[in-house]
């Protein structure tokens, strides 16, 4: 709900043997209405979470991600980085601090969760759709980064065109304030499209220090 989801409805099920909860959700981002079906398995170390989301229009995507995540199968534990289609080496002072679905999560020491607002963080990512129809990407990039989880009050400072390799986009500055003790943000971000959607590139720091 803190995220503006909405259940729809929820259920109990059994994944490979073992009890589990299946939720459906409903929720609007990037100004697109979004189903989501998440499935929270009881494990020995804890709650696993498997997420499957779609847009609302694309009704049969839903009974097929349905399928998929009831039939999942725990194997062996692995490095979650090995699942990513994408390489990234952090520079100090930035390690590898998460890695969620094609996500990743930098902090300083490689520290998460961040309950200081004036240590910075980056986060690395892809789109979750394919061939995602997006008519004004300067526009979809700034309704991006205002969206941007733990920052309020966020107000768009500049957006310019970027190319980097061979992929073209918008690199966006932004600034806010922290959920928690309104420390004053800086966002730096950059998406990149191509034919299978986007991938981003956002940092978020202290505004005192967004030259370093």
């Amino acid at each position: 709900q803190a995220r503006g989801m909405t259940l729809i409805g929820n259920s109990s099920v059994k994944v490979d043997g073992q009890k589990a909860m299946l939720l459906e959700v409903e929720q609007p981002a990037y100004g697109t209405l979004f189903r989501k079906w998440m499935l929270a398995i009881e494990r020995p170390a804890g709650t696993a979470l498997i997420v499957a989301s779609f847009p609302k229009a694309e009704a049969k995507q839903g009974g097929e991600l349905k399928a998929a995540i009831l039939a999942a199968v725990f194997g062996k534990p692995s490095d979650p980085a090995d699942a990513l289609a994408f390489v990234a080496t952090p520079v100090t002072p930035f390690q590898v601090a998460k890695v969620m679905g094609q996500n990743m999560i930098l902090s300083p020491g490689g520290r998460f969760p961040l309950k200081d607002e004036n240590a910075p963080f980056m986060v690395l990512g892809l789109s979750a759709s394919e061939d995602l129809a997006i008519a004004d990407q300067r526009a979809f990039a700034e309704r991006r980064v205002s969206n941007t989880a733990t920052v309020k009050d966020i107000d768009v400072e500049l957006t310019s065109p970027i190319t980097i390799g061979h992929l073209s986009g918008y690199a966006t500055t932004a600034n806010g304030v922290g959920e928690d003790a309104a420390t004053p943000l800086t966002i730096y971000q950059v998406l990149l499209f191509d034919k299978s959607g986007y991938c981003v590139i956002q940092g978020v720091t202290p505004t005192a220090e967004k030259e370093t």
